[in-house]
């Protein structure tokens, strides 16, 4: 009778691993195939040892079972890598012990099926065994440390890669701050990060791409056993995001698996129309294919040229996958098979012989040669109508998954059939992409994956970074070519910006203009198969338009650190601008108020105030400080660098600049409603018999030029009893004036002076403003608009420099508050950048008219 097993024994909850040197002898010694019997049970091992010692025959029996199933994939490894990945085997059987899928089968038999896949794909031992193992820390008590300790650090590299994609869903919700423009505020952003870390992952080593794939795609292989909604789900993604992924890297066999199980979930009508019509025309198309490899195989089994390169030629036949033939005739809007030129196909896979001596090189290029020629014995075949411009040549323009081969498409029998011809090493990449030659190399990363790693840190939506992956890598190409024959490979819908950006960054961001086959064209021009591309360079400078039409996120980064560049360039002109001005109209001041040694130079411009920064401020050179300055534009900030590098009181420099000023309301100056105003002296004796000295407009200092409004001084007049009026801080007034002067006189010191309580409505005062902005078209005209309309211009200036425009305005105003009204209005125009009283004027020491 049959022989029965005893049922396998229920899944227990299971402790942590300990694993330690002393542990990890016994386990080599419990896992070498020679060991039999096993020792005896030491009190000391580890849970999972104490397990695989106590394996009942039904599961050593379950093993060997799944051993066999596994070992004939395994023929490429040798005698060590084999009983490593019976090692591996023997952990994911006891570590998934008593597990089961939805199918009710062992869980064990999902890693064993994705080893069985990664081994069909010419994949590396690491890989297999990486495979079997890939769902054990996420479902058991395995981790990442053991798996480095049995395995190595290659394999623990592998599976953390994998289960760090499959555990995203828990991550993503463990915490971030709501904040970060990455962090999932609903399940489609939660689904959008899930792909993105993904991505990352990925980068460091294409084999984590290829074990999740071989796991989705045993996933979908059992996806019936799912309730519908999670069918639909699971095939949307996989339609979405892993098929494109299986073609960019070319598992071809893996995308129209994974496309064809998606189809039949996700549009079950469509795909079972499309499987009536293909049997409607099954006999049509077997006699079609059946007769043309007749005709072909004899055609090519008779040709001497063959015959003497000694080519094994093999033909075979096949039918288009439902759902790119459904892509296909959606695009079209084609209801019917009969105008779809590939949905029967022949493929001429040619193997050539080994000569003696000959180089794998040269067999590649006989190789290439032979395709050629047979495809003009596929064309000149009894019978074959070649189609007009039916030839695509992709062995000498490959696709970016490496995908080589002639096609050919003619009529035959009333019918359109492909006819794909290639080499033995074309047809492995076909199948198994390039991935099928990476398992002998050093080399693990992929350049198109090196692209998503540059694109990590970039501060943008998970939602907006897959589908940047999408459209850019994994989405439809558009190839291109330049005038020297170079190819470019740009995704679908590229511009020629990006064209440009593609050659070279200098390219770039020299270019202004491009021609597409021999025509000037606008920038903004989508490329098409085909194009020929001159990109004219020269004097050209990037505009912002730029970044509407780039469809490349790389062409879009660096135009970004572009202007980037140039907006720092243009806030340290500006800052070296407010920062040289500054210094020039309180250069009197600084020099008289500083504490520095006597002797050191007085710094005039802003280069020279660099070594005075050091250790006396937060900024360690001039140009940090500029570009501070022309990105904040803070005069308080401006005061306190100066004070600090340059010793001079901070209260001196703000009183210089009327910072001090006492409530208006308040002040002896404060101004009040207009009245008639009363004739008064320059000196009114007050009721408390002190007395009090009037400015009189008349007797002004032409330096500082003082306004109703401001703290003024007085010094003595040319006439005996006058007071000339200045500004606090003006250098006309010192501080300690000498108690005699030059003469020998007495020198009286400045008297506190106060503006009259009714001024006069005749008297009107000077002010010079001076403007600093960006440049652009129309700025003087607006900014003499916005003071006239609120004052009277005397004079104007301006003067430009790269970008940045300086505007001088020198006009007459009634008062503080009217020069208030001024500048707050041209703070408020386009692209202003500062508004700034002049100490003084220098308009009208240019003209003595004034």
């Amino acid at each position: 009778g049959q022989e029965t097993h005893p049922p396998p024994p229920t899944a227990t909850a299971t402790p942590d691993l300990d694993l330690n040197p002393s542990t990890i002898t016994m386990w080599q010694s419990l896992m070498s195939p020679t060991t039999s019997p096993l020792p005896p049970l030491p009190s000391t091992l580890p849970n999972l040892y104490t397990r695989l010692l106590s394996l009942t025959p039904y599961d050593r029996a379950e093993i060997e079972t799944l051993w066999n199933v596994l070992s004939p994939g395994l023929g490429r490894f040798n005698s060590t890598e084999k009983q490593e990945v019976k090692k591996a085997l023997r952990v994911a059987y006891v570590c998934h012990l008593g597990q089961v899928r939805k199918s009710g089968e062992p869980f064990v038999s999902h890693p064993v099926s994705v080893a069985l896949l990664l081994a069909s794909m010419s994949q590396d031992s690491q890989s297999v065994v990486a495979g079997l193992l890939h769902d054990t820390v996420e479902d058991t008590p395995m981790t990442f440390e053991a798996i480095e300790t049995l395995f190595g650090r290659e394999v623990e590299g592998l599976v953390k890669g994998e289960t760090k994609i499959s555990k995203l869903p828990t991550l993503v919700h463990g915490g971030g701050s709501s904040s970060s423009p990455r962090s999932p505020t609903s399940p489609l952003d939660e689904q959008a990060e899930n792909l993105r870390q993904m991505f990352i992952a990925m980068t460091s080593d294409y084999r984590i791409i290829v074990i999740k794939l071989a796991d989705r795609l045993h996933n979908m292989r059992t996806l019936r056993h799912m309730p519908s909604d999670k069918r639909r789900k699971i095939s949307r993604e996989t339609l979405d995001i892993f098929a494109p992924l299986a073609h960019r890297i070319g598992l071809w066999e893996v995308k129209n698996e994974m496309e064809e199980v998606s189809f039949m979930y996700l549009y079950p009508g469509e795909y079972k129309r499309l499987n009536r019509l293909l049997r409607k025309h099954q006999k049509r198309h077997r006699r079609a294919l059946e007769g043309f490899k007749s005709i072909l195989s004899d055609a090519l089994r008779s040709d001497p040229q063959l015959r003497e390169q000694g080519c094994e030629v093999k033909v075979e036949g096949r039918v288009k996958e439902t759902y790119s033939l459904w892509l296909k005739m959606r695009k079209r809007g084609e209801d019917k098979l009969n105008f779809i030129n590939d949905v029967i196909a022949l493929r001429v896979i040619l193997t050539p012989r080994a000569r003696q001596g000959e180089s794998e090189e040269a067999r590649r290029r006989r190789g290439v040669w032979m395709c050629y020629h047979v495809l003009g014995l596929v064309q000149h075949s009894p019978g074959v109508e070649p189609r007009p411009q039916g030839v695509k040549d992709y062995i000498s323009f490959p696709k970016p998954n490496g995908y080589k081969s002639l096609h050919s498409s003619v009529w035959f029998g009333g019918e359109n059939v492909e006819v794909q011809i290639r080499t033995g090493s074309m047809h492995r990449v076909a199948n198994w992409g390039v991935a099928a030659h990476w398992g002998y190399k050093a080399d693990k990363s992929c350049d198109w994956l090196r692209g998503i790693r540059d694109w990590e840190n970039d501060d943008v939506s998970s939602r907006d970074f897959v589908e940047s992956v999408r459209r850019e890598l994994l989405g439809k190409r558009v190839f291109v070519f330049l005038r020297n024959g170079k190819i470019l490979n740009l995704c679908r819908g590229a511009t020629a910006v990006d064209a440009a950006f593609q050659i070279h960054t200098e390219v770039g961001l020299g270019m202004h203009g491009v021609e597409i086959n021999g025509e000037r064209r606008p920038l903004s021009y989508e490329l098409r198969n085909g194009d020929v591309v001159n990109v004219l360079t020269g004097e050209g400078r990037p505009e912002v338009e730029w970044m509407r039409f780039c469809k490349v996120r790389s062409s879009r980064a660096k135009l970004r650190g572009y202007f980037r560049e140039k907006q720092r360039e243009s806030a340290l002109e500006a800052g070296e601008i407010l920062l040289a001005d500054f210094l020039a109209v309180h250069k009197e001041t600084i020099e008289r108020e500083t504490y520095l040694p006597s002797g050191d130079p007085i710094p005039a411009t802003a280069a020279a105030l660099g070594p005075y920064l050091g250790n006396r401020t937060q900024f360690s050179c001039v140009e940090d400080l500029c570009e501070e300055l022309g990105k904040r534009r803070d005069r308080r900030l401006l005061r306190g660098v100066v004070s600090k590098a340059l010793k001079v009181p901070l209260s001196v420099l703000e009183e210089r600049e009327g910072k001090e000023t006492p409530a208006r309301a308040s002040s002896p100056g404060a101004l009040k409603p207009r009245a008639e105003a009363p004739v008064v002296s320059q000196r009114q004796q007050a009721n408390n018999g002190s007395l009090t000295v009037f400015a009189d407009p008349d007797e002004l200092c032409p330096i500082c030029l003082p306004i109703p409004g401001d703290v003024v001084l007085g010094t003595p007049g040319a006439s005996p009893g006058t007071y000339v009026t200045h500004r606090s801080g003006c250098p006309r007034v010192p501080i300690a004036p000498p108690a005699v002067s030059a003469s020998g006189d007495p020198n009286p010191a400045p008297v506190p002076v106060t503006w009259p309580e009714f001024p006069s409505p005749s008297h009107s005062f000077l002010c010079e403003v001076a403007v600093y902005a960006a440049d652009r078209k129309l700025l003087l005209s607006d900014c003499s608009n916005v003071v006239s309309q609120r004052a009277h211009i005397l004079k104007t200036s301006s003067s430009t420099k790269r970008e940045h425009a300086l505007l001088e305005y020198l006009f007459k105003v009634r008062d503080l508050e009217q020069v208030q009204e001024v500048m707050d209005s041209l703070r408020e125009v386009k692209s202003v950048m500062s508004c700034e009283r002049r100490f003084g004027s220098l308009l009208k020491a240019d003209d003595d008219e004034i």
